[in-house]
């Protein structure tokens, strides 16, 4: 698998690092403009300018975002997110500015010729360059009538130039020879070594109850159970029920529109009531007649629903029109009139708005207001329309321990007990140590202190066993033969790593490995000046 990643490298380095580049692109331009006031008459416009283009002209932006597109489909390049368009855009800016600067022309029609042939878009099933599937594209795109005719060509053009520029900041690379080796003989070092495992969840130390040491801990960890600041509200719920009676009284072509816009649930319904459900194909179709009471009550429960809606918009309006002061007697003017009640909630934090009766959206609207604007938009609740009033913040406060004692000595004990395993880590460990040099096999010494013990015959890197823990196998290269590994922690497990042997062979320098490293180092550190050259390009030419 080493071997896999570094030769894939080797071919694709280029475009994974020139990915990577564009990223860091994005942090200094694309956060970087204005654009023009919304609430004022004065534009506050600036052009945001990178290696000749604005980076706020949406003109420019949709020609060059055209040309992205169009080089990811060529390539056959996936952009799955925004973040990788917006790298593979910036960077296309610098790498053409620096083509530029180099003196890269544009291709002559032979090498254009050949360039094209290379693209993935172009091959056949084969991978051979197929001139139907060429045709077939830019056609496709020619056809389109907001792409400017052309422009497929100009994006090859600018796509050939952009490949020899990263050809010539790659440039060669270099690596020194011992490094090379290493890599090589890491890779077919064989290892023979034995695991010894303790499971977590079977520890089960005896944990004291110490009021001072609880106490202790309780203070030390405040910030996790400190109440984080509450908002006090209260809701004005208007009641759909309440303006039933008052629906005009639906005509015909009403009720009929309300059943076909809502005919599936009608037919549900209609369904359940008969008792039995039919395929689709079988059953005969639901006619108006059929659920005409139940449209009729469905519809005055809609209407209703609307009515109440109109009420709350039209209190939050008033509220807003007359600049009415939450503790005025307007306000409660208002309420009583609309025959509304104001019903106090239970003081709640931001993470207490999920799983109660309100509407989480609802509740979160509040850490918006303030005393100056102290209502909400209205909000769909079951049977209604809420507005939520606000009242006022509860600043964080650290309650009493007895209050949470409960969970204070869950927490306490959890530590404890992760403190001492790892305390008793160190102590198998040392015993092991103390009975291998004793003379002791490492499985008979592991059993003994109640290890489960797991051998493993001689591997390499490259072929380790499946049932080794990777954790184990990352230890297993700074080891030296006969050595205890101090326990390592994973999925659950303490582990201990015992190495019995280690074969670590002469490499040659014709051996494959070694030329495969060697290639694979000098391309890092190829791809790493190029890195740092690119990283200072976007500097030069971010806007200020």
């Amino acid at each position: 698998m080493i071997s896999w990643i570094q030769n894939h490298l080797i071919r694709h380095g280029r475009w994974i690092f020139l990915t990577l580049l564009g990223v860091v692109i994005v942090a200094f331009v694309f956060t970087i403009g204005n654009t023009p006031g919304c609430t004022s008459n004065r534009s506050a416009y600036e052009v945001a300018s990178f290696y000749g283009y604005d980076l706020n002209s949406p003109k420019q932006m949709e020609s060059l975002s055209r040309k992205v597109g169009l080089s990811a489909q060529l390539s056959n390049a996936n952009i799955q997110n925004d973040q990788q368009y917006q790298s593979q855009l910036t960077g296309r800016i610098a790498l053409l500015h620096l083509a530029d600067q180099i003196g890269i022309p544009a291709p002559s029609p032979a090498a254009l010729s050949e360039f094209i042939q290379s693209q993935p878009r172009f091959a056949d099933e084969d991978g051979n360059f197929s001139r139907d599937a060429m045709t077939r594209f830019i056609d496709s795109v020619e056809s389109n009538p907001s792409i400017p005719s052309g422009t497929v060509v100009a994006v090859l053009q600018e796509d050939y130039r952009i490949e020899a520029v990263a050809d010539l900041l790659s440039g060669p690379g270099y690596s020194l020879p011992n490094e090379a080796r290493v890599q090589a003989q890491r890779n077919q070092t064989s290892y023979t070594a034995s695991t010894a495992q303790l499971a977590y969840q079977e520890f089960t130390p005896e944990i004291a109850e110490d009021e001072a040491a609880l106490k202790t801990y309780f203070e030390n960890n405040a910030d996790r159970y400190e109440i984080a600041e509450r908002i006090q509200a209260a809701t004005l719920f208007f009641a759909a029920a309440k303006y039933q009676g008052e629906a005009v009284s639906a005509s015909d072509a009403d009720l009929r529109d309300h059943f076909i816009s809502n005919r599936a649930r009608f037919v549900e319904a209609y369904e359940a009531a008969q008792g039995e459900t039919t395929e689709a194909s079988e059953a005969p179709a639901v006619q108006f007649d059929d659920v005409r009471e139940l449209v009729a009550r469905s519809y005055q429960s809609a209407q209703a629903e609307r009515a109440a809606n109109e009420a709350a918009q039209a209190f939050a309006y008033q509220l807003y029109n007359q600049a009415v002061e939450r503790d005025s007697a307007t306000f409660q003017q208002l309420i009583s009139d609309a025959g509304l009640t104001l019903t106090p909630l239970e003081p709640y934090t931001a993470a207490g708005t999920a799983g109660q009766s309100l509407p989480a959206e609802l509740l979160n609207s509040a850490f918006a207001l303030s005393a100056a604007k102290y209502y909400s938009d209205p909000y769909p609740v079951d049977g209604g329309y809420a507005v939520l009033i606000y009242e006022g913040r509860l600043a964080p406060e650290l309650p009493e321990l007895a209050t949470v004692a409960t969970r204070v000595q869950a927490d306490y004990a959890a530590e404890e007990k992760r403190r001492l395993f790892n305390a008793e880590g160190e102590r198998l460990q040392a015993a092991l140590e103390e009975q291998i040099e004793a003379g002791t096999a490492f499985e008979a010494a592991a059993e003994a202190l109640q290890l489960s013990v797991t051998p493993f015959d001689a591997f390499t890197l490259n072929d380790a066993p499946s049932t080794l823990n990777r954790a184990a196998l990352q230890a297993l290269p700074g080891m030296e033969t006969g050595a205890v590994s101090p326990m390592l922690q994973s999925s659950g497990q303490g582990i201990f790593v015992y190495l019995s042997a280690k074969e670590v062979p002469e490499i040659a320098a014709d051996d494959a490995d070694y030329t495969r490293a060697q290639e694979f180092l000098q391309r890092y550190s190829s791809m790493t000046r190029m890195s740092s050259l690119m990283g200072e390009l976007i500097n030069a030419g971010s806007p200020e």
